[in-house]
Protein backbone atom coordinates (compact mmCIF):
# COMPACT_ATOMS: atom_id res chain seq x y z
CA UNK A 1 0.00 0.00 0.00
CA UNK A 2 1.56 3.30 -1.06
CA UNK A 3 -0.79 5.74 0.70
CA UNK A 4 0.83 7.39 3.69
CA UNK A 5 -0.59 10.45 5.44
CA UNK A 6 1.96 13.25 5.45
CA UNK A 7 0.48 14.76 8.60
CA UNK A 8 0.86 11.68 10.77
CA UNK A 9 4.52 10.78 10.50
CA UNK A 10 7.67 12.88 10.47
CA UNK A 11 9.32 10.46 8.11
CA UNK A 12 8.27 7.05 6.81
CA UNK A 13 10.33 4.75 4.64
CA UNK A 14 8.99 1.64 2.95
CA UNK A 15 11.46 -0.30 0.84
CA UNK A 16 9.90 -1.53 -2.39
CA UNK A 17 11.94 -3.67 -4.76
CA UNK A 18 15.24 -1.91 -4.15
CA UNK A 19 13.72 1.55 -4.05
CA UNK A 20 12.35 3.45 -1.10
CA UNK A 21 9.14 5.39 -0.84
CA UNK A 22 9.20 8.53 1.26
CA UNK A 23 6.10 10.29 2.53
CA UNK A 24 6.55 13.92 3.42
CA UNK A 25 6.40 15.16 7.00
CA UNK A 26 4.31 17.89 8.61
CA UNK A 27 6.49 20.49 6.89
CA UNK A 28 5.79 19.76 3.23
CA UNK A 29 8.75 18.46 1.28
CA UNK A 30 7.42 18.88 -2.23
CA UNK A 31 8.65 16.67 -5.05
CA UNK A 32 9.26 18.39 -8.40
CA UNK A 33 5.88 19.76 -9.50
CA UNK A 34 4.41 22.18 -12.01
CA UNK A 35 4.04 25.77 -10.76
CA UNK A 36 0.24 25.45 -10.86
CA UNK A 37 0.18 22.30 -8.73
CA UNK A 38 2.77 23.61 -6.29
CA UNK A 39 0.92 26.90 -5.82
CA UNK A 40 -2.39 25.14 -5.23
CA UNK A 41 -0.90 22.76 -2.67
CA UNK A 42 0.73 25.62 -0.81
CA UNK A 43 -2.74 27.10 -0.31
CA UNK A 44 -4.05 23.85 1.15
CA UNK A 45 -3.81 22.32 4.58
CA UNK A 46 -1.08 19.62 4.42
CA UNK A 47 -3.60 17.25 5.98
CA UNK A 48 -5.55 17.40 2.72
CA UNK A 49 -2.90 15.83 0.50
CA UNK A 50 -0.15 13.23 0.39
CA UNK A 51 3.30 13.71 -1.13
CA UNK A 52 5.62 10.97 -2.34
CA UNK A 53 9.25 10.89 -3.41
CA UNK A 54 10.65 7.93 -5.29
CA UNK A 55 14.18 7.39 -4.06
CA UNK A 56 16.97 4.89 -4.18
CA UNK A 57 18.83 4.04 -1.01
CA UNK A 58 21.85 5.96 -2.22
CA UNK A 59 20.07 9.15 -3.21
CA UNK A 60 17.00 10.81 -4.67
CA UNK A 61 15.78 11.10 -8.22
CA UNK A 62 17.72 14.29 -8.87
CA UNK A 63 21.04 12.59 -8.16
CA UNK A 64 20.52 8.93 -8.96
CA UNK A 65 22.19 7.25 -11.89
CA UNK A 66 20.23 7.08 -15.11
CA UNK A 67 18.99 3.64 -16.14
CA UNK A 68 20.30 3.45 -19.73
CA UNK A 69 17.36 3.14 -22.08
CA UNK A 70 14.85 3.69 -19.29
CA UNK A 71 12.93 0.96 -17.44
CA UNK A 72 12.06 -1.80 -19.91
CA UNK A 73 11.11 -4.70 -17.64
CA UNK A 74 9.38 -5.33 -14.34
CA UNK A 75 11.19 -6.64 -11.27
CA UNK A 76 8.94 -8.93 -9.26
CA UNK A 77 8.65 -12.71 -9.64
CA UNK A 78 7.20 -13.81 -13.02
CA UNK A 79 5.76 -10.32 -13.39
CA UNK A 80 3.65 -9.03 -16.25
CA UNK A 81 2.40 -5.48 -16.83
CA UNK A 82 -0.15 -4.57 -19.48
CA UNK A 83 0.43 -0.99 -20.64
CA UNK A 84 -1.63 1.14 -23.02
CA UNK A 85 -0.58 4.35 -24.74
CA UNK A 86 -2.68 7.30 -25.93
CA UNK A 87 -5.78 6.49 -23.82
CA UNK A 88 -7.75 5.77 -21.79
CA UNK A 89 -10.80 5.95 -24.03
CA UNK A 90 -12.31 2.49 -23.72
CA UNK A 91 -13.85 1.32 -20.48
CA UNK A 92 -13.86 -2.14 -22.06
CA UNK A 93 -10.08 -2.48 -21.63
CA UNK A 94 -10.23 -1.35 -18.01
CA UNK A 95 -12.99 -3.87 -17.38
CA UNK A 96 -11.29 -6.73 -19.24
CA UNK A 97 -8.02 -6.32 -17.32
CA UNK A 98 -9.82 -6.01 -13.99
CA UNK A 99 -11.93 -9.09 -14.73
CA UNK A 100 -8.98 -11.39 -14.00
CA UNK A 101 -8.07 -9.56 -10.82
CA UNK A 102 -5.24 -7.35 -12.01
CA UNK A 103 -4.76 -3.76 -13.16
CA UNK A 104 -3.15 -2.00 -16.14
CA UNK A 105 -1.16 1.17 -16.67
CA UNK A 106 -2.44 3.88 -19.01
CA UNK A 107 -0.02 6.44 -20.48
CA UNK A 108 -2.15 9.43 -21.41
CA UNK A 109 -1.75 12.52 -23.57
CA UNK A 110 -3.29 15.90 -22.98
CA UNK A 111 -4.13 16.64 -26.59
CA UNK A 112 -3.52 13.92 -29.14
CA UNK A 113 -6.52 11.91 -30.33
CA UNK A 114 -8.77 14.14 -28.25
CA UNK A 115 -8.53 16.81 -25.57
CA UNK A 116 -8.06 15.39 -22.09
CA UNK A 117 -10.61 17.90 -20.75
CA UNK A 118 -13.40 16.68 -23.05
CA UNK A 119 -16.27 15.17 -21.09
CA UNK A 120 -15.70 11.70 -22.56
CA UNK A 121 -11.99 11.74 -21.73
CA UNK A 122 -12.63 12.96 -18.19
CA UNK A 123 -15.20 10.22 -17.68
CA UNK A 124 -12.84 7.53 -19.00
CA UNK A 125 -9.94 8.76 -16.87
CA UNK A 126 -12.03 8.77 -13.72
CA UNK A 127 -13.43 5.34 -14.52
CA UNK A 128 -10.02 3.74 -14.97
CA UNK A 129 -8.45 5.53 -12.00
CA UNK A 130 -11.33 4.67 -9.67
CA UNK A 131 -11.07 1.04 -10.78
CA UNK A 132 -7.48 0.97 -9.53
CA UNK A 133 -5.62 1.27 -12.81
CA UNK A 134 -2.49 3.44 -12.90
CA UNK A 135 -2.44 6.70 -14.87
CA UNK A 136 0.91 7.92 -16.21
CA UNK A 137 2.05 10.67 -18.56
CA UNK A 138 2.69 10.26 -22.28
CA UNK A 139 3.37 14.01 -22.75
CA UNK A 140 0.82 16.64 -23.65
CA UNK A 141 0.72 16.49 -27.45
CA UNK A 142 2.82 13.41 -28.35
CA UNK A 143 5.89 15.04 -29.92
CA UNK A 144 9.18 13.23 -30.39
CA UNK A 145 10.81 14.67 -27.29
CA UNK A 146 14.30 14.31 -28.76
CA UNK A 147 13.37 17.01 -31.29
CA UNK A 148 12.20 19.68 -28.83
CA UNK A 149 13.97 21.92 -26.34
CA UNK A 150 14.19 21.25 -22.62
CA UNK A 151 11.86 24.19 -22.00
CA UNK A 152 9.31 22.68 -24.38
CA UNK A 153 9.69 19.26 -22.78
CA UNK A 154 9.15 20.68 -19.32
CA UNK A 155 5.96 22.30 -20.61
CA UNK A 156 4.82 19.00 -22.15
CA UNK A 157 5.24 17.31 -18.77
CA UNK A 158 3.74 20.05 -16.64
CA UNK A 159 0.60 20.48 -18.75
CA UNK A 160 -0.22 16.81 -18.14
CA UNK A 161 0.52 17.26 -14.43
CA UNK A 162 -1.91 20.18 -14.32
CA UNK A 163 -4.63 18.22 -16.13
CA UNK A 164 -4.41 15.06 -14.03
CA UNK A 165 -4.22 17.12 -10.85
CA UNK A 166 -7.44 18.91 -11.80
CA UNK A 167 -9.30 15.85 -13.09
CA UNK A 168 -8.13 13.12 -10.71
CA UNK A 169 -6.31 14.91 -7.90
CA UNK A 170 -3.04 13.12 -8.70
CA UNK A 171 0.33 13.93 -10.24
CA UNK A 172 1.93 10.91 -11.94
CA UNK A 173 5.43 9.70 -11.15
CA UNK A 174 5.96 7.85 -14.42
CA UNK A 175 6.15 8.82 -18.05
CA UNK A 176 6.57 7.09 -21.39
CA UNK A 177 8.26 9.09 -24.17
CA UNK A 178 6.29 9.05 -27.42
CA UNK A 179 7.76 6.54 -29.89
CA UNK A 180 10.04 5.33 -27.07
CA UNK A 181 12.41 8.11 -28.12
CA UNK A 182 14.60 9.31 -25.25
CA UNK A 183 18.36 9.58 -24.90
CA UNK A 184 20.04 8.95 -21.55
CA UNK A 185 20.38 12.72 -21.14
CA UNK A 186 16.64 13.13 -21.67
CA UNK A 187 15.89 10.30 -19.26
CA UNK A 188 18.03 12.05 -16.66
CA UNK A 189 16.13 15.29 -17.28
CA UNK A 190 12.84 13.48 -16.70
CA UNK A 191 14.26 11.78 -13.59
CA UNK A 192 15.07 15.25 -12.27
CA UNK A 193 11.41 16.19 -12.76
CA UNK A 194 10.47 13.27 -10.50
CA UNK A 195 9.62 10.70 -13.18
CA UNK A 196 10.38 7.05 -13.72
CA UNK A 197 10.79 6.59 -17.49
CA UNK A 198 8.90 3.46 -18.50
CA UNK A 199 9.49 1.80 -21.86
CA UNK A 200 8.81 -1.86 -22.76
CA UNK A 201 10.37 -5.17 -23.74
CA UNK A 202 7.42 -6.53 -25.75
CA UNK A 203 5.40 -4.73 -28.42
CA UNK A 204 2.15 -5.80 -30.09
CA UNK A 205 2.84 -3.42 -33.00
CA UNK A 206 -0.86 -2.54 -33.04
CA UNK A 207 -0.06 1.13 -33.66
CA UNK A 208 1.90 0.11 -36.76
CA UNK A 209 -1.14 -1.60 -38.24
CA UNK A 210 -0.27 -5.16 -37.25
CA UNK A 211 -3.03 -7.72 -37.67
CA UNK A 212 -4.67 -9.10 -34.55
CA UNK A 213 -3.02 -12.49 -34.97
CA UNK A 214 0.41 -10.86 -35.20
CA UNK A 215 -0.26 -9.03 -31.93
CA UNK A 216 -1.51 -12.23 -30.32
CA UNK A 217 1.64 -14.03 -31.46
CA UNK A 218 3.67 -11.51 -29.48
CA UNK A 219 1.70 -12.55 -26.42
CA UNK A 220 2.06 -16.25 -27.27
CA UNK A 221 5.85 -15.87 -27.33
CA UNK A 222 5.96 -14.61 -23.74
CA UNK A 223 6.47 -17.39 -21.21
CA UNK A 224 6.71 -17.11 -17.44
CA UNK A 225 8.94 -16.33 -15.63
CA UNK A 226 10.12 -13.74 -18.22
CA UNK A 227 9.62 -10.26 -16.76
CA UNK A 228 7.35 -8.36 -19.15
CA UNK A 229 6.16 -4.82 -19.79
CA UNK A 230 4.11 -4.99 -22.99
CA UNK A 231 3.08 -2.08 -25.19
CA UNK A 232 -0.46 -1.73 -26.56
CA UNK A 233 -2.49 1.21 -27.86
CA UNK A 234 -6.07 1.90 -26.83
CA UNK A 235 -6.69 3.96 -29.93
CA UNK A 236 -6.56 0.84 -32.13
CA UNK A 237 -10.13 -0.57 -32.11
CA UNK A 238 -9.04 -4.18 -32.56
CA UNK A 239 -6.87 -3.98 -29.44
CA UNK A 240 -9.84 -3.52 -27.13
CA UNK A 241 -12.32 -5.63 -29.09
CA UNK A 242 -10.19 -8.61 -30.11
CA UNK A 243 -6.61 -8.65 -28.88
CA UNK A 244 -6.91 -8.04 -25.15
CA UNK A 245 -9.75 -10.49 -24.42
CA UNK A 246 -7.71 -13.27 -26.03
CA UNK A 247 -4.35 -12.09 -24.68
CA UNK A 248 -5.55 -12.35 -21.09
CA UNK A 249 -6.17 -16.07 -21.53
CA UNK A 250 -2.95 -16.59 -23.49
CA UNK A 251 -0.67 -15.13 -20.83
CA UNK A 252 -2.37 -17.15 -18.11
CA UNK A 253 -1.91 -20.30 -20.19
CA UNK A 254 1.76 -19.34 -20.48
CA UNK A 255 2.25 -19.42 -16.72
CA UNK A 256 1.52 -15.84 -15.65
CA UNK A 257 -0.73 -15.67 -12.61
CA UNK A 258 -2.93 -12.63 -11.94
CA UNK A 259 -1.31 -12.27 -8.51
CA UNK A 260 2.01 -11.57 -10.28
CA UNK A 261 0.52 -9.15 -12.80
CA UNK A 262 -0.06 -5.49 -12.03
CA UNK A 263 0.61 -1.87 -12.79
CA UNK A 264 4.17 -0.83 -13.50
CA UNK A 265 4.29 0.82 -10.08
CA UNK A 266 3.48 -2.54 -8.52
CA UNK A 267 5.75 -4.72 -10.65
CA UNK A 268 8.71 -2.31 -10.83
CA UNK A 269 8.37 -0.97 -7.28
CA UNK A 270 7.63 2.74 -6.91
CA UNK A 271 4.83 5.04 -5.81
CA UNK A 272 2.45 5.60 -8.73
CA UNK A 273 1.94 9.28 -7.93
CA UNK A 274 3.88 12.26 -6.62
CA UNK A 275 0.71 13.80 -5.20
CA UNK A 276 -2.64 12.39 -4.14
CA UNK A 277 -5.43 14.76 -3.12
CA UNK A 278 -9.03 15.57 -3.98
CA UNK A 279 -9.77 16.39 -7.63
CA UNK A 280 -10.78 19.84 -8.78
CA UNK A 281 -14.03 21.10 -10.25
CA UNK A 282 -14.48 21.96 -13.90
CA UNK A 283 -13.86 25.61 -14.71
CA UNK A 284 -12.67 27.72 -17.64
CA UNK A 285 -9.10 26.36 -17.34
CA UNK A 286 -10.25 22.89 -18.35
CA UNK A 287 -9.44 23.46 -22.00
CA UNK A 288 -6.87 22.61 -24.66
CA UNK A 289 -7.25 26.03 -26.27
CA UNK A 290 -3.99 27.95 -26.30
CA UNK A 291 -1.96 24.81 -25.59
CA UNK A 292 0.12 22.67 -27.99
CA UNK A 293 -1.92 20.90 -30.64
CA UNK A 294 -1.44 17.20 -31.52
CA UNK A 295 2.16 16.59 -32.51
CA UNK A 296 3.12 20.18 -31.72
CA UNK A 297 5.32 21.53 -28.98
Amino acid sequence: MFSLKSSTLSLVLAVLGGQALVAAASTPDFPPLSPLVRADLERRDPKDYQLFHNEERSGNLSTRAVIPGGITRCNTHACFSFTFDDGPYHQKIADEIASIGTRATFFVNGNNYQCIYDDAAVKALKYSYNAGHQICSHTWSHPDIETISRTQLRKQVQLVEDALYKILGVVPSCIRPPYGSASDATIKFLNDLGYNVILWNADTKDADGAAVNYSLNQYRALKAPKHVIILNHETVPSTSKQTIPQALQIVQNNGYEPKNMGTVAQTVGFSPYKVITTPGKRDSTWTCAGKPQPGGN
